[in-house]
């Protein structure tokens, strides 16, 4: 014999017996290297898809922290490229949401972004058209224009995870951080002829060494290009005086963990010119000031 029952029941029954988790929406974690969070518990209540709700409350801390880092001299945007989300459990009426949106550092602040923004949902693909017309159609009280510079959006790829759950990422220059850079893409602008660094070792902690040995050098941060198969690191000379440089890496997945509260503590000077969370082992290239 088959029985048939709501949705609502089925809940009511796992709550009986205690496999109903409580929801825990825990505040995201933010640095200058990015934002963390995780949302746990039921995937949806009276109120709509509230585990899918928790990528608003990332969405607020990271471009909160765009902001704050770029008023501190700290020029950063969000690495696209390395963004990860988790659902585990979505499906079963409970699910573990984690989100971990990393930044990468630019030594231009024009280059820098200030605003950010999401379009997503479960098990459907986000409208991103209608969304970027929603941001860009959007003009705050007391303004006469929209709040994106130039009408320039930045989309990531769409982000999915096994479960269903699809997001895009949006960044943007906010005009009221960043007006000075309305046109600074029409702007012509001199640069110093840069000449390119290859550094190679026999083994990665090789490498590392003889990136530790490049002192007192001018740089170009956004340069740098990494090949753990042939252990090499090239970049560009450029405009960025640096103390030094170095590599780490990292083969049991803790590489954000060593640089936010092990390394970085110690080392204010500390800058992340690339970083690679994604890659086996996963990898950075830093600069000290």
């Amino acid at each position: 014999m088959k029985f048939v029952i709501s949705e609502i029941e089925k809940k009511e029954i796992l709550e009986k017996y205690g496999l109903l988790k409580e929801q825990v929406s825990e505040t995201p974690i933010c640095n200058e290297y990015g934002c963390s969070g995780k949302y746990t518990g039921p995937e949806s209540n009276s109120q709509g898809d509230i585990a899918h709700q928790y990528s608003n409350v990332i969405t607020k801390a990271v471009a909160a922290k765009l902001k704050s880092l770029y008023t501190q001299g700290k020029f950063s945007k969000v690495d696209f490229e390395n963004i990860t989300m988790t659902t585990q459990g979505m499906g079963t009426g409970n699910v573990v949401y984690t989100v971990d949106i990393p930044f990468v550092s630019v030594s231009d602040k024009c280059d820098a972004m200030t605003g950010f923004a999401h379009v997503g949902g479960w098990g459907h693909k986000p409208e991103l058209s209608a969304r970027k017309n929603e941001l860009l159609g959007y003009v705050p009280k007391g303004k006469n224009q929209n709040v994106i510079l130039g009408d320039e959006l930045y989309v990531s790829k769409l982000n999915k995870t096994p479960e269903g759950l699809e997001e895009y990422w949006i960044q943007w220059k906010h005009r009221d951080f960043q007006s000075e850079c309305e046109n600074v893409s029409t702007q012509v602008t001199t640069k110093k002829q840069s000449s390119q660094v290859t550094i190679k070792g026999i083994s990665l902690d090789d490498l590392r060494n003889q990136m530790l040995q490049q002192k007192n050098i001018s740089i170009d941060p956004d340069s740098f290009e990494v090949d753990l198969d042939s252990n090499t690191i090239t970049f560009s000379t450029g405009d960025t005086k640096v103390d030094h440089l170095s590599f780490i890496f990292d083969d049991r997945g803790q590489l954000n963990n060593r640089l936010n509260y092990m390394i970085s503590p110690k080392n204010p000077s500390m800058v992340v010119a690339k970083v690679d969370v994604r890659s086996n082992p996963q990898y950075a290239v830093l600069y000290f000031k």
